[in-house]
């Protein structure tokens, strides 16, 4: 190979690498040559072309070759017609068929594969730069005999921080995030609801699925039409528990079906029948009317004020606050809560004892524990209880909590267990999925399993009745997410340390790893 085609070939790859990161190539400004440009917009149009349909076996090298044989019998034929103009351009073209002949192979033996990137991460992607949807979302069960059924049927608008969900029935519910009511039309009802803390819009949220798909590990299994739509199918696999499906449009890269595990012979399938991503939506969806004759009912929906001293006046509170001011404040007679977007703060008066959720991580905020569960934050500090949920939690309950201090599921709690306890690895994934099925959730409560297991210790023939060491006797003093700590007060056992084998969130169950005789 020439000087002249090596240096193509190395400006060819650096022209893919530059396409592949989105970037904008020297080589545009600074070359003109036209065989290079012949390449580059080969490339370009490969890049935009769609996966497709290949007939057989072998189909793209034999493509490519009698591509590449074809051009060069052109360059003979005009070699032995002896025109000088050709020769030369022959003996500079052969290689430069080569090259493209072996980049066609190359590409069409990878089936374009190429460019092709992950589809969680461009489903990931596609949900961020989402700006609004229209759907109708199915409902569907089947049971382990393989009846199916539909469950219900939902219309769902989505805009930002506003959306719509009605059901068959035409009931409503709406938040234009300045309010939140429902409309009843067979009752002639619009019940006022509370607009902040809000729960999930749907048991198919869009968002969540796209970051657990990224989360867990995730294979495609295929493509199929879904709604009309072509979708790749993946399957994903939560650690521990059982494999279930996602479907993603592959012309919009959005979720558009979703299929859980078969659990207590039952499962369900949520389908978009009809989706339309960033779309035109009436603003009137989002508008507060009452229907003429209707009765509103308000059940301390809270009121939006514009200032912390309403919200003083209202809730009787005085908060402590962020640095950072937030966008809403909605006050009600016993609580605050502040708006940022996509994380809130709810401060409340502290009464009574401060319990912790039972497979909660523990920090410490406040002088005191600080109880980590999922993507919220909460403690008390100064005799106000403060929960922070939301993508901003960390930073907001910083400027709030000084001696805000996270747990670090790295750390090693168990090393200095004087009693190691053999696991039976079958016995513990038989466990996780018995309590994804929705039984025996005990097993997410590290106390709860360090009850059973020194209880079965001081009476191994089985727990009759109450247990002879109460629940009372036990304290959890350490729990990172994935390691915890449990001292017990009475009994032959005085510590007692736990791990999340397979799973290391709050889906996963504990198991007895270790413990301290007394």
């Amino acid at each position: 190979m020439s000087k002249y085609d090596r240096d193509i070939e190395e400006k060819l790859s650096d022209y893919i690498d530059a396409l592949n990161n989105e970037e904008e190539s020297e080589i545009l400004e600074s070359d003109n040559d036209p065989e290079l440009d012949k390449l580059m917009a080969t490339v370009r149009l490969v890049r935009t072309l769609r996966e497709p349909a290949m007939p057989e076996e072998g189909y793209p090298q034999r493509l490519a070759q009698a591509v590449a044989a074809k051009v060069i019998q052109e360059k003979q034929v005009g070699f032995e017609q002896g025109v000088k103009s050709t020769q030369k351009a022959s003996k500079r073209f052969l290689p430069m068929a080569a090259l493209a002949a072996s980049l066609l192979i190359v590409v069409l033996a990878n089936y374009l594969g190429l460019f092709k990137q992950d589809v969680v991460y461009a489903m990931e992607k596609a949900v961020a730069q989402l700006s609004n949807y229209h759907g109708i979302l199915e409902i569907r069960s089947k049971n382990a005999a393989g009846e199916e059924w539909m469950v219900s049927q939902v219309e769902i608008w989505s805009e930002d921080d506003k959306y719509a969900i009605k059901t068959v029935d035409g009931t409503t519910i709406i938040n234009n995030g300045q309010q939140k009511w429902q409309i009843s039309h067979e009752k002639k009802e619009v019940a006022m609801l509370p607009l902040l803390p809000d729960p999930g819009r749907s048991n198919f949220d869009l968002q969540d699925e796209a970051r657990r798909a990224l989360k867990y590990p995730h294979t495609v299994v295929g493509s199929e039409l879904v709604s009309g739509r072509e979708t790749t199918k993946l399957a994903i696999s939560p650690p521990g528990g059982k494999e279930y499906y996602l479907w993603v449009d592959k012309e919009s890269n959005l979720p558009i079906q979703l299929q859980t595990a078969m659990q207590n012979a039952l499962q369900t399938t949520y389908t978009y029948i009809k989706f339309e991503p960033n779309t035109g939506i009436n603003p009137e969806i989002f508008a507060y009317q009452v229907p003429e004759g209707y009765q509103i009912l308000e059940n301390n929906p809270g009121q939006l004020v514009a200032t912390i001293e309403e919200a003083v006046a209202i809730s009787g509170i005085t908060p402590i606050l962020p640095a950072q001011a937030p966008n809403r404040i909605i006050a009600f007679p016993d609580r605050m809560v502040l708006d940022y977007g996509n994380t809130t703060i709810m401060e409340t008066l502290s009464q009574g004892d401060f319990e912790l959720l039972a497979n909660a991580s523990l920090g410490t905020a406040g002088g005191g524990p600080l109880e980590v569960w999922w993507e919220r934050l909460r403690w008390r500090q100064n005799g106000i209880e403060i929960q922070v949920e939301g993508e901003q939690r960390i930073a907001l309950a910083s400027q709030i909590a000084e001696d805000l201090s996270l747990p670090d599921s790295n750390e090693d709690l168990l090393s200095q267990a004087q009693v190691q306890v053999a696991v039976d690895k079958e016995m513990v994934e038989a466990d996780q999925k018995q309590v994804d099925r929705g039984s025996s959730p005990w097993q997410l409560d590290p106390l709860q399993v360090s009850l059973t297991f020194v209880n079965l210790k001081v009476s191994p023939e089985g727990i009759q009745g109450e247990p002879e060491i109460p629940i009372l006797s036990f304290k959890l003093v350490q729990n990172n997410s994935a390691q915890a700590v449990v001292e017990v007060a009475d009994g032959p056992i005085k510590r007692v340390y736990l791990k999340r084998l397979l799973r290391q969130d709050e889906t996963g169950i504990w198991s007895v790893v270790g413990y301290d005789p007394r």
